[in-house]
């Protein structure tokens, strides 16, 4: 049998698995102008953030879901604490000279951020949000060179597959979701959607679509941590971006 042969039917073996959650069994006939989604979920928001959260964890990501902002902001608050304290751990050698970067958090501005007070909580603790307006210089690039913590809100989030809609701009700098080895998205419930099909069924609705996608520099679609794999399906994580990804998923109404 040959290779493309065997890969064939390793597809139809698992596309006939009958407890797949996508393609739906029997399917409604669409109307004009109804496109089917390609995954589902369904349920409240607190159902979706759960299916979100498993989906990334599947991923090789994390999260954790709750209920306040006030939580929010502890949480960060750990999660930082936590990833400093293994990175120190596993640290072998004498420690580099960062120039104080190491704890620093490459950000979004702080009025872009879905959560208030963020930068007075993290320097009550001695971190420091950084949110660079460019980094097309040596200086500035060298300025959060050896940043290795990134936190930003999202466009949109999509609980079927735990992708996040992340657009820049002004005040929301791609090089903080990008950049860092340690990436966390804070995801408000107001933005967190069954699948991509239902936020542009609604930005379309509303007649949103077109202007948000012109007003944005660029657009990332992030599922998981940044991932390769070689020809024999040996898989390494942060090849082209963070090799941890951590979700905030809060209720915000």
């Amino acid at each position: 049998m040959s290779a493309r042969d065997e890969i064939l039917n390793r597809l139809r073996t698992i596309l006939n698995q009958p407890d797949l959650p996508f393609p739906p069994a029997a399917p409604a006939p669409l109307a004009a102008g109804e496109h089917m989604a390609v995954t589902q979920a369904t349920g409240s928001a607190w159902d979706l953030a759960r299916r979100f959260g498993q989906e990334l964890e599947a991923l090789h990501g994390s999260y954790e879901i709750l209920e306040s902002a006030v939580e929010v902001r502890l949480a960060l608050l750990n999660r930082l604490r936590e990833w400093a304290e293994e990175e120190e751990s596993a640290r072998k050698g004498p420690k580099p000279e960062t120039f104080g970067q190491d704890r620093m958090v490459l950000s979004w501005d702080v009025g872009q951020l879905p959560i208030d007070g963020l930068a007075e909580a993290l320097a009550d603790m001695q971190w420091k949000l950084v949110a660079p307006r460019s980094l097309t210089s040596p200086e500035s690039r060298d300025a959060v060179r050896f940043i290795r913590f990134g936190v930003t809100g999202v466009e949109a989030a999509f609980a079927s597959t735990a992708s996040m809609l992340v657009a820049s701009g002004a005040g929301k700098s791609r090089a903080a979701s990008l950049l860092p080895l340690r990436h966390i998205a804070l995801i408000p419930f107001s933005r967190l959607y069954p699948t991509i099909e239902a936020w542009l069924t609604e930005r379309r609705a509303a007649g949103e679509l077109v202007d948000l996608v012109r007003g944005s520099a660029s657009w990332n679609m992030i599922t998981g941590p940044s991932k390769s794999a070689d020809i024999e399906m040996n898989l390494t994580l942060g090849v082209h971006g963070p090799k941890f990804v951590h979700a905030i998923l809060f209720a915000d109404s």
